[in-house]
């Protein structure tokens, strides 16, 4: 018997038609919404034995009922259905598939490993690739192709791969609230036959892909995995999270998709060798990819600060040092510049450039910005968009309605230092009271297309790591 002539994942990718089978009134018809709520030219077949009508579309209660072949389908059926309908997806010429339906190796048993096997064997057999089992699979807001409902749409250069599904729709939904805009999501799963290596190798060439971050617990192609992540690291920007570094969280992995997490101090090794930044929470994975995505390369880890008081000043300057960030003293012409617009005694000027009262007036914060995103010896600058102090004061001055233009002008001129001088410019809004306050704030910079992190530690941290990425990149082509 001849070989199957099998598609790449490129090829799979490249969607018109899709076919949805098991439209689950379970799940309040989960994947109808996901599919159907972008304005996009994809047709979407939904089909479920027990027929009806969704968002004022017809459910079909057979594959075959579909007039036409379809490019991809989304498998979300009973396990014992599930081989069935893989095949009947594949003779309507699907190329591709996500496999939704969960009960395989990830229960830890032989019946699941059984039914994975199968699954596996029959996979290999045909001309179609299989993202699963037990994933959300491919999500591609370009195409309006969605695997979570009510989204908003994030379209950019950040490539994203995931063992979780859960991990994947977090990452999809914080990133795209802090302004990160995505090419293409994996929610791989189980992993049967569309292996992370693959994605991986997927990211490097494609051209839509600036950017990637992944989510993986463990691997079972270590060797092949490890080259693919090194490949990737000398094209392009990468950030990776790595689920099961200790024991226990290990053992949750294996129980969650049947993957071998493997020791920590081997993973972290490779990490450092391939030069990808690592991240022990979805929070620094999202704030460092907003770096890469967002931001120029920083030149230095030299970065300026600016903020409100003297004794966050103090906090913030350890912060970075122990991160490996440097705060050098802001050069005496930088100061005298910075003096002649300075009025209150409190300030500092040395950096951290610390404003005290002068931070209330939006004039002189927007020289203040300028005047330091000039600094030669800043390569970055880090920004405290000191939410909680400006509310207190607009309250009791009855100028709430200031706060918004305040934070404009702030985003406009610290956009302007980053476009102009090729600088990162990073805004910190801590999560201190007054949520409505912070929302609104954050919203401003993130439509400017700065990035925005919930506190100081987070935009330090982020920023390291990207500064240390490109510092090693740097060094090793020297080499």
């Amino acid at each position: 018997m001849s070989p199957v002539n099998r598609p790449t994942l490129a090829d799979v990718v490249d969607i018109k038609s899709v076919a949805i089978v098991g439209v689950s009134m379970k799940l309040g018809h989960y994947w109808a919404h996901s599919m159907l709520q972008w304005d996009h030219t994809l047709n979407v077949h939904l089909v479920s034995r027990s027929g009806g009508n969704v968002l004022g579309q017809e459910i079909l209660t057979d594959i075959n009922q579909i007039p036409t072949d379809i490019d991809y389908a989304i498998i979300a059926v009973p396990r014992k259905y599930v081989p069935e309908v893989l095949k009947q997806c594949s003779a309507k010429g699907a190329k591709g598939v996500t496999v939704f339906t969960s009960g395989y190796g990830e229960l830890g048993n032989e019946e699941g490993r059984e039914y994975e096997n199968e699954l596996k064997i029959l996979a290999r057999s045909l001309p179609t690739r299989v993202i699963g089992p037990n994933c959300m699979g491919l999500c591609d807001p370009s195409l309006g192709f969605a695997f979570m409902p009510t989204a908003k749409r994030g379209i950019g250069d950040v490539g994203f791969l995931s063992q979780s599904g859960g991990v994947a729709i977090a990452t999809y939904t914080t990133g795209v609230a802090s302004g990160i805009g995505f090419s293409k999501l994996f929610s791989f799963g189980n992993s049967i036959d569309v292996t992370p290596t693959e994605i991986l190798e997927f990211f490097i060439e494609d051209k839509r892909t600036k950017v990637v971050g992944a989510y993986i617990e463990g691997t079972n192609e270590g060797k092949q995995l490890f080259s693919a992540l090194k490949q990737l690291s000398e094209k392009k920007q990468i950030v990776v999270l790595k689920g099961g570094r200790s024991a226990e969280g290990s053992r949750a992995a294996s129980s969650h998709t049947g993957a071998l997490a493997g020791s920590r101090d081997i993973w972290q090794a490779a990490f450092k060798q391939a030069n990808v930044p690592s991240v022990s929470t979805l929070e620094d994975l999202v704030a460092t990819l907003s770096v890469f995505s967002l931001c120029p390369p920083p030149k230095s880890p030299n970065v300026g600060l600016v903020a409100i008081s003297g004794g966050t000043s103090v906090i913030y300057t350890d912060l970075c040092i122990e991160q490996g960030l440097k705060v050098p003293r802001t050069s005496e012409e930088t100061v005298s510049r910075l003096d002649d617009i300075i009025r209150d005694v409190g300030t500092g000027l040395g950096n951290p450039i610390d404003l005290a009262a002068d931070y209330y007036d939006d004039g002189t914060m927007k020289k203040v910005i300028s005047i330091v995103g000039q600094e030669k010896k800043f390569d970055s600058v880090i920004l405290e968009a000191d939410v909680h102090n400006m509310h207190q004061v607009a309250t009791i001055m009855e100028a709430q309605d200031f706060l918004v233009d305040y934070w404009g002008a702030m985003a406009k001129v610290g956009k302007e230092v980053m476009d102009t001088h090729q600088k990162p410019v990073l805004v910190s809004i801590p999560e201190v009271a007054y949520p409505e306050a912070r929302t609104t704030a954050w919203n401003v910079f993130v439509e400017e297309g700065l990035p925005v992190f919930r506190n100081i530690s987070e935009a330090i941290s982020s920023l390291a790591r990207v500064a240390g990425y490109y510092c090693t990149k740097t060094s090793r082509s020297l080499v």
